[in-house]
């Protein structure tokens, strides 16, 4: 049987997570420095165990999570703690996100492991796209406006917006970006940075990258060094894609 093809449980899966290891990275991360309550360990379960059992996650539902005996019972906390929404909210604003970078890839390593080689070959296609994300100007401190900019009374209605740039392979996401600077409105500088990043992180270069119509210029398409990048945008005759390092050419593949 195939690694895809076996049912297994969310719950039975968290069982699973390696608690030595997250005590080492939450160490070496510095992760509980300062940190009266919520240390990195039961934050990262408490976030894991939320986003399973609620559809719509909010910082309400996690101080529900953190008080519920299923919670509790799973990962051998005791019954009666206590943590308020607002301390929730402070520890997330505050808190050292290297550990959940390492820690998500130390657990994409060992899934990774699981595969057999026919398998990954399955999943050497990888999608790559963007999307933006509007908020209140009070609740981002960082990130840039799209449109005429409001004024007057106005003016503190501003919304800003932050892009989310994804990689997916099939199994996990290779890639997670949070860009907040006005340059990257353009998918032209957006895409053939994160596949660019990608690359350096793949040393055999045996993905292929499709990415949407998003992308549009020839100056972005040359700029990216992967072998055999695949798009979705149609290209002037005559222009192929280029493997950068054999120097082959490839073509596009239409919606």
């Amino acid at each position: 049987m195939h690694l895809d093809e076996l049912k297994c449980h969310a719950t039975d899966l968290v069982r699973l997570l390696p608690r030595q290891m997250l005590a080492r990275l939450a160490k070496s991360t510095e992760v509980d420095r300062y940190a009266k309550e919520l240390q990195g360990e039961r934050l990262f379960n408490l976030l894991l165990y939320g986003l399973i059992r609620c559809k719509r996650l909010s910082q309400r539902k996690l101080e529900k999570v953190f008080e519920s005996r299923a919670f509790c019972t799973l990962f051998d906390y005791s019954l009666g703690e206590r943590v308020s929404h607002s301390s929730i909210s402070e520890r997330l604003s505050k808190v050292n996100v290297e550990f959940f970078r390492k820690a998500y890839e130390v657990f994409y390593d060992k899934l990774h492991s699981l595969y057999t080689p026919r398998e990954i070959e399955r999943k050497l296609l990888v999608r790559v796209d963007s999307t933006l994300v509007a908020e209140t100007c009070n609740k981002l401190k960082k990130g840039f406006t799209v449109g005429k900019r409001p004024v007057g009374k106005d003016a503190c209605r501003q919304r800003r917006q932050v892009k989310y740039t994804m990689g997916y392979e099939g199994f996990a996401a290779k890639l997670a970006e949070v860009l907040d600077e006005p340059a990257y409105l353009s998918e032209d500088i957006a895409l053939p940075e994160a596949i660019d990043r990608m690359i350096k992180k793949d040393p055999e270069h045996r993905n292929f990258y499709v990415f949407d119509r998003g992308l549009s210029s020839l100056r972005a398409y040359d700029s990216m060094t992967q072998p055999f990048p695949v798009g979705q945008r149609e290209r002037p005759a005559g222009h192929p894609l280029h493997d950068a390092h054999n120097g082959h050419a490839c073509h596009d593949i239409q919606a």
